[in-house]
């Protein structure tokens, strides 16, 4: 993906050598110049006393090499080292040191007494234009890296107008010029004043903005439909920061394999930037094939298909498929833009699934249903949905039975993230679902589900990590018997109590096959200490069951594990106890998952 906008992006470190004079005007040139023309001869050591690492690094910079020649030209070599090291000096505020040369064998000693330094008595910064009224050049103030009473820096005097003429450029003043930037200094005071104004001009707008395909007239989607994509109105203030999620929101759409947008100010008229965007649909398929093992549910297989972009309307269309030894399913999904392309949606789905509970349950469900998902700009996302499900079961014993149901549902949801996608070094994720049936309403039960849970990661002093998680739900049905088996709750396994099988936490018949509970909770704490940039190792303990009742308790689960940053995400090994048995045994959690 690349991003197309106008910014200037100049960067100024204070371990960079800075400069001694008013904008950068001595130093450097005679450094190099002395560099080239200095004859070969052997690495002569440099000993800098009296100063810090960074001062020390700083002169070092301005310096440079010394070799054998330099030690036969001694007196030379002390005026161009008094001159270097007093430029290096000057360029972080000391005016009047007091320095002394000395050499011994293949070594030369520089002794600094830095004296006082320059303090910065007054800065005067004044805008002219309209960035006299932008909130944003007024808050600038208060970050710029010079600041009166501190020690005059000129790295940093050079960094504060970078920042100044980068926020114009970002803001949109394309006609911003300095009319003065100078510091200067007085003596013997050892005082400084810095004198910036800056004319930012008139601040620029967007103009129209122009879509086309590489090497086509059509485009991929309907005008309509991309204009809704464009986070901003023509004729509002220019913001690179806009263009920027301008790209990113054409991305995210997932409709198109490359994006480009691009201002152009030099093209504007009446302060109008016109905005170009390229648009790529040369991959309109996307195939994903997976392997993997998981402890809960054996070997598994996963395809996956989608279409992106079926027509000009922007519907899309994908199918996942997953094979394990416990579990077989399909699902469908038909999507189609709603009030917005990306934000609004409606999704029809269907699928079907095939699972083995407990090694003695195996049930049969179908879905056909429709989705309406929502995303805020709170970062939230909300879904309401109807979705019909049939589910058919069949015990050992040969029990076996169907049912029907009609469940409208609503839920919402939030993820926030820190660091890359992969490792992240902090974040949360929150759910909470509802969901209900009714005879009235062509259903063969009468309930109300609800759902929650909780995730939590955070970093402490770059290696300790701790995450926390949490789980509840509860199903209130007058006639539990009848509600789906596919419904109920169940607890143990990699995802729930670790140190237990999967599923195997719930109320059991007569037979001890598990049927599954009116209610859930699950919990778990785990600590992770980082070995390398890709290995970690945890320990957790995890509480959690499946009841109807709350004398049934919780069971504990805790264990020792390694983690491996993998490419697509980490991959989990945990050895668990499941230690609210008499004699438990250790059990071996295999997952690969995000974190969150």
């Amino acid at each position: 993906m690349r991003v197309v906008a106008l910014c200037l992006l100049l960067s100024m470190t204070c371990n960079q050598p800075v400069l001694a004079k008013e904008d950068s005007e001595k130093g450097l040139l005679e450094t190099y110049v002395a560099k080239i023309t200095k004859k070969e001869g052997a690495k002569i050591d440099l000993q800098i006393v009296g100063v810090n690492a960074d001062i020390k690094a700083n002169i070092e910079s301005y310096v440079g090499e010394l070799s054998e020649d330099d030690l036969k030209n001694w007196r030379e070599t002390v005026s161009r080292l008094r001159k270097s090291t007093r430029d290096a000096l000057e360029s972080v505020g000391y005016y009047k040191p007091d320095l002394e040369f000395s050499r011994q064998n293949q070594q030369v000693v520089i002794t600094v007494k830095l004296n006082e330094p320059v303090i910065i008595e007054k800065i005067n910064l004044n805008y002219q234009g309209d960035a006299s009224n932008d909130i944003a050049f007024t808050a600038l103030r208060e970050t710029l890296p010079i600041k009166e009473q501190q020690i005059l820096h000129h790295g940093k005097y050079e960094a504060s107008k970078a920042q100044i003429q980068n926020m114009a450029l970002e803001r949109g003043y394309f006609d911003a010029k300095w009319q003065n930037h100078e510091v200067i200094v007085t003596q013997p005071t050892q005082v400084a004043t810095i004198n910036l104004n800056y004319d930012s001009g008139v601040r620029y707008r967007f103009g129209t903005v122009s879509f086309h395909q590489p090497q086509k007239t059509e485009l991929p989607l309907e005008q309509s439909l991309l204009e809704k994509l464009v986070p901003f109105n023509e004729g509002d203030a220019y913001e690179a920061d806009k263009i920027i999620k301008f790209n990113k929101t054409l991305l995210d759409s997932r409709y198109f394999n490359d994006v480009r947008v691009r201002a152009n100010p030099e093209l504007a008229l009446d302060q109008e930037v016109p905005i170009d965007v390229t648009l790529v649909v040369d991959r309109p398929n996307q195939l994903d094939v997976g392997a993997g093992y998981a402890t809960d549910i054996g070997a598994r297989l996963s395809f996956a298909w989608r279409r992106s972009l079926l027509n000009e309307q922007g519907h899309s269309i994908e199918t996942t498929s997953e094979i394990s030894q416990v579990r077989q399913s399909i699902d469908f999904k038909y999507g189609i833009p709603w009030s917005h392309p990306v934000n609004d949606t409606l999704q029809l789905i269907a699928g079907v699934k095939r699972e083995d509970i407990d090694d003695g349950t195996i049930t049969n469900n179908a879905i056909l249903g429709v989705e309406r998902q929502r995303k805020r700009e709170s970062g939230w996302q909300t879904n309401e949905s109807i979705r019909w499900s049939r589910e058919s079961f069949r015990k050992d014993n040969g029990e076996s039975g169907q049912s029907d149901l009609l469940l409208p549902g609503y839920s919402i949801s939030r993820v926030r993230t820190k660091g890359s996608s992969t490792d992240p070094t902090s974040g949360d994720r929150q759910y909470y679902q509802v969901e209900f049936a009714s005879p009235d309403l062509l259903s063969d039960a009468d309930l109300l589900a609800l759902r929650a849970g909780w995730r939590m990661l955070r970093t402490y002093f770059d290696r300790h990590q701790l995450g926390l998680r949490a789980d509840i739900g509860s199903i209130l049905s007058a006639d539990f018997d009848s509600v789906p088996l596919n419904m109920r709750f169940y607890a143990g396994g990699d995802q729930s109590v670790r140190g237990y099988d999967y599923k195997s936490l719930s109320p059991r018949d007569e037979t001890n096959t598990v049927v599954g509970a009116s209610n859930l909770v699950s919990l778990s704490s785990e600590y992770t200490f980082k070995l390398t940039s890709k290995w970690r190792v945890a320990t957790f303990v995890d509480m959690g069951n499946a009841f109807d009742a709350l004398s049934a308790g919780l069971k504990t689960g805790t264990g020792l594990g390694v983690r491996w940053i993998s490419p697509v995400g980490p991959v989990r090994l945990d050895l668990a106890w499941g230690i609210s048995e008499a004699n438990p045994t250790p059990r071996i959690h295999f997952f690969m998952g995000p974190a969150l």
